[in-house]
């Protein structure tokens, strides 16, 4: 049986007096990939901020493997998870990705031996062992996004909490990163929530949470959300081409479905 790692209950948050976050609940379940597809200025932040503890929420409670977010709870919380907001550029302290991975945990009294350990494991994961001894003022954007998870996992977190970090990657370095997401998942079993406004972000996943308005107003999988393609246009998602394409041509008999695939949509038109 497959168990819920976090679970919010009746969560609100507001900012600068206006409720964000307005009474939502949900679980997740461990050892998975979680996606909140959120339309832009709609709280993303706020949301990643709330169930991380960087802000404490007006009402309801917030559980990451039976440890409730508290003042009482804060450093038992906060040791269970990890979160990297979207400015990745202002979240690194060193100056070397090597340095980046131990600081966190000297900070934590690791033993030199536990050390070299988990940063052998974390860089192999993560793809960063070709990178470990350069100057991070050196690296491309994916590779400090990289070098950023493997930070924020190197303790080995129960879960792992992004705040739209894939935005300005292209579609190829998406694919790369969600390799790593995967392996991360599979090796570490750390459980990944992150937001995103795009919806090429989730495809292919499973386990999708549409947050509009301060509401949880869908969750399902990539192919039943995607079926839902002009609640989430009125959202002001931009829908991929191949969906839009493929409702259009459905409208005309000349396709049974949605597809994803352009090679797979020729070979139906001229079957």
């Amino acid at each position: 049986m497959e168990r819920k790692i976090v679970n919010v209950e009746n969560l609100i948050s507001s900012y600068n007096d206006k409720v964000i976050v307005d009474n939502i609940s949900f679980s997740i379940k461990e050892k998975t990939i979680n996606a909140f597809l959120c339309p832009n200025n709609s709280g993303k932040t706020t949301l990643i901020k709330t169930l991380s503890g960087a802000k404490y929420a007006n009402r309801g409670t917030i559980t990451v493997n039976n440890v409730t977010l508290s003042q009482n709870n804060y450093k038992k919380y906060i040791i269970l998870i990890s979160t990297i907001l979207e400015d990745i550029e202002n979240q690194f302290i060193c100056e070397k990705v090597k340095d980046e991975l131990v600081y966190p945990l000297k900070n934590l009294k690791y033993s030199k031996k536990r050390i070299n350990k988990n940063v052998e494991e974390i860089s192999s994961i993560c793809d960063i062992a070709n990178i470990i001894d350069k100057k991070i003022e050196k690296l491309s954007y994916i590779e400090k996004i990289k070098v950023i998870i493997a930070s924020s996992i190197i303790h080995k977190p129960k879960v792992l909490f992004m705040d739209d970090i894939f935005r300005f990657l292209s579609m190829k370095e998406k694919k790369v990163l969600f390799k790593i997401l995967k392996r991360i998942v599979d090796s570490l079993e750390i459980t990944i929530i992150f937001t995103t406004s795009d919806i090429n972000d989730i495809i292919g996943l499973k386990n999708i949470f549409v947050f509009n308005e301060g509401k949880i107003l869908m969750r399902d999988d990539y192919g039943k959300i995607i079926l839902k393609d002009n609640e989430l246009s009125k959202m002001g998602f931009e829908i991929p081409l191949m969906i839009d394409l493929s409702r259009k041509l459905q409208f005309y008999d000349l396709l049974d479905g949605i597809y994803y695939d352009p090679n797979r949509v020729v070979d139906k038109l001229w079957k």
